[in-house]
């Protein structure tokens, strides 16, 4: 597999910067150590210097004369001079008032405090040389040159030439390795693409597998086949609802259009007339349901609901529930028992929670047995309000329990019921936008819903 044009000058680019600025490192590194040995040398020089003051003071002018070998009235001219300072490394002259009494007679500058200057030695080239004037007494001056020591400036010689062979050498070893580096990640890359051609002939099956040890294309491959099965979970549950919406609207239309050819055929009744029309419009009722329902889901899900969020008494509000629905299930030959700890509080939507009480009490109605047991119980918990909705009906079978929440799910397949499989959908999506969990209670007798409902707002994130 060949590297791309984009990764060429990713790497061109990329090595380079990294070659300029590991050149720079060390060039700078070796003018720090040049910098160093100077300073060394500089030191040294200073303390020379004291040494021969305190000579002079001490044991006076011919002493200082043995010390540098040089004898009274010697002058050395400017060429012999160069070739002294060449090679012994070290040069010196003596004034007095100006006049030169013994030593160097050279152009070569001093300065009161030792410096480096570069002088150019004709034949012999450039040196660096430290140079400094000192004053002695009877008005006398010295002037002391030193050449920069062979070993620094060997030194120096060889930062240079490592400097030189890394900047020959080290930039085609750079884009090299960083080149290997792009081409391992590329085919990394390419093994994930091509992976991810073969699952998109079957998302609902395959996955991504990568075998590699670099986290962030792992994290990816992950990512990945966690955006797969989402996919696949959606994809199913959209099988689910378009058969369950087909279904739900095929039969009641069916029966809509029976009852319209059954009216063709009776017009000249009018009593059995109005019973077709009476139940073509509870049919149409069902179909006019089950979209509202639908939409109804849509807005729960969107999350709008939550910037209308307060804090308000949810005891109050299944009182007010229970004692509406306690009619309805005395006439229905159920037991309806309450018990609703008072002034407990929640933060949520007040008519969202109220359908929630009233889908899960629907579905206790409609699938209990006619003098089944049928509670609603409300305590209060530390962060939380634990609402419990039961009844001691058939229950939901171990089968079916881990979809009863889907949408248009319904345990009985042949739909002989009326209904379309959103009112615990409802339920989940209103407890998703509370943040409350909901758990169907396993190993129960009938079907036990447990949500535990936040009594304070969620905290963003």
């Amino acid at each position: 597999m060949m590297i791309s044009r984009y990764h060429l000058k990713h790497t061109a680019l990329l090595g380079g910067a990294l070659w300029a600025t590991l050149l720079l490192l060390l060039w700078l590194t070796g003018q720090l150590l040049v910098w160093q040995d100077k300073q060394a040398q500089q030191h040294e020089f200073e303390e020379f210097l004291g040494e021969i003051e305190s000579a002079l003071e001490e044991h006076g002018l011919e002493h200082v004369l043995q010390e540098f070998e040089l004898e009274e009235d010697e002058v050395w001219p400017d060429s012999e001079a160069q070739t002294h300072l060449f090679d012994e490394g070290w040069l010196v002259a003596l004034f007095k008032q100006e006049q030169l009494l013994l030593g160097a007679n050279t152009k070569l500058t001093v300065t009161s405090t030792p410096q480096w200057q570069s002088v150019s030695l004709g034949e012999e080239g450039n040196v660096e040389l430290l140079s400094a004037s000192v004053n002695l007494p009877d008005n006398l001056q010295l002037h002391y040159w030193q050449k920069r020591d062979e070993l620094h400036a060997h030194r120096a010689e060889f930062y240079s030439q490592i400097t030189h062979w890394f900047a020959l050498l080290s930039l085609p070893l750079i884009l090299a390795a960083i080149a290997w580096l792009q081409y391992k990640r590329t085919r990394t890359l390419q093994a994930l693409s091509d992976q991810l051609a073969q699952v998109a002939h079957s998302p609902d099956s395959k996955r991504t597998q990568v075998s590699t040890a670099n986290p962030d294309i792992v994290a990816l491959s992950l990512a990945i086949n966690r955006m797969l099965d989402e996919i696949t979970r959606l994809h199913g549950n959209l099988k689910t609802m378009s058969v369950g919406i087909a279904h739900d609207l095929k039969t009641p239309l069916s029966r809509i259009s029976n009852r319209l050819q059954s009216m063709v055929q009776d017009l000249d009744n009018p009593a059995i007339l109005e019973g077709h029309i009476d139940k073509a419009n509870n049919e149409l009722a069902q179909v006019i349901n089950t979209f509202n329902n639908l939409v109804r889901l849509n807005a729960i899900e969107s999350g709008k609901h939550i910037q209308g969020f307060k804090t308000f008494d949810l005891s109050a509000l299944i009182d007010e529930l229970a004692q509406s629905y306690q009619p309805v299930f005395e006439d229905s030959g159920r037991r309806f028992e309450v018990s609703i700890v008072p002034a407990v509080h929640c933060h949520g939507d007040r008519d969202l929670l109220g359908q929630l009480i009233c889908n899960l009490l629907e579905n206790a109605l409609e699938h209990s047995h006619s003098d089944a047991h049928v509670w609603l119980r409300l305590q209060s918990h530390t962060d939380s309000a634990l609402l419990q909705v039961g009844d001691d009906g058939p229950g939901i079978p171990p089968c079916d329990q881990p979809k009863v929440f889907d949408k248009f799910y319904r345990a009985d397949i042949s739909r002989g019921r009326p209904g379309n499989g959103l009112g615990l959908s409802i339920v989940r999506a209103i407890c998703d936008v509370h943040k409350a969990q909901l758990c169907l209670l396993e190993q129960q007798p009938g079907a036990v819903f447990n949500i535990e409902i936040p009594t304070r707002p969620a905290r963003s994130d």
